[in-house]
């Protein structure tokens, strides 16, 4: 590159940056004189959930900001908007930013469970990322149950990560999300049962059989013995045929007849 085509490159940048300057001077100009005139609302993710409605958001960020409309654009504070919204335990993310158009974007992720589990201190969801959160009434989510002797270290209302303490919260998030992955066994396990951590039971949908998983440890390899029993011995004995079927022994399902 001879010393023409530098100067000719330093100068066509210095014109690039002079004008990005003077457009951004201009439309934070134009901004002061933008009022907010609408609030546009996106849940992104309200087929798979509806824990929040785009009312509730529109509604949240009204309260919070009792004359939004009508308010100039640059004096809104989105970030703290955004930590309002994320405030809530049933939102994964929540994304605020205006246009020059004098509208007020929302875009509302909420959290996606896989299960839910009942303690002692109460309901609680668990999502795909580990996070804790309530039970909540105004929306019910279709996930596996978990219910029996679940001791917990967290109190009621609690919302987050699981503690190190959990063990057997973790081991429950682990085969939920083992579950949720599976499209079979997503359909297939409606509700888990904790007699205590060696005494685990499954209830299906399909087929009117306990499954005895005995401990949370290499539930892969249990399911995977379940699957087989499912492929080779229900189409020719029928779903009905027994009342139990037992994982808790190596290389084998053992099946009780029902009476």
């Amino acid at each position: 590159m001879n010393s023409k085509q530098k100067i000719s490159l330093s100068i066509t940048a210095t014109l690039f940056i002079v004008y990005l300057a003077v457009t951004a001077g201009f439309v934070n100009r134009e901004r002061q004189h933008i009022y907010c005139h609408t609030i546009d609302v996106t849940i992104c993710d309200s087929l798979l959930n509806r824990f929040v409605s785009a009312n509730e958001v529109r509604q949240l960020i009204e309260k919070d900001n009792r004359h939004i409309i009508g308010t100039a654009m640059d004096s809104i504070d989105t970030r703290r908007l955004e930590e309002k919204l994320n405030a809530r335990s049933v939102v994964k993310n929540a994304e605020i930013f205006t246009s020059i158009d004098g509208t007020l974007h929302a875009r509302v992720y909420q959290r996606r469970p896989i299960v839910r589990v009942l303690t002692a201190m109460g309901s609680f969801y668990i999502d795909d990322t580990g996070y804790v959160f309530p039970f909540s009434h105004a929306y019910t989510s279709y996930v596996p149950v978990v219910t029996g002797n679940i001791a917990v270290s967290f109190k009621a209302n609690y919302r987050g990560e699981i503690p190190e303490a959990d063990k057997l919260f973790r081991q429950i998030y682990a085969f939920s999300l083992f579950l949720q992955r599976h499209r079979f066994w997503r359909s297939q396990v409606l509700q888990v049962h904790i007699q205590n951590i060696n005494d685990v039971e499954l209830i299906p949908r399909m087929g009117n059989q306990l499954v005895k998983l005995g401990s949370l440890n290499n539930f892969e390899y249990k399911l995977k013995k379940l699957y087989a029993f499912y492929q080779h011995a229900m189409p020719i004995e029928g779903w009905n045929k027994y009342a139990q079927l037992d994982l808790r022994y190596s290389n084998q399902v053992v099946a009780k007849i029902r009476n």
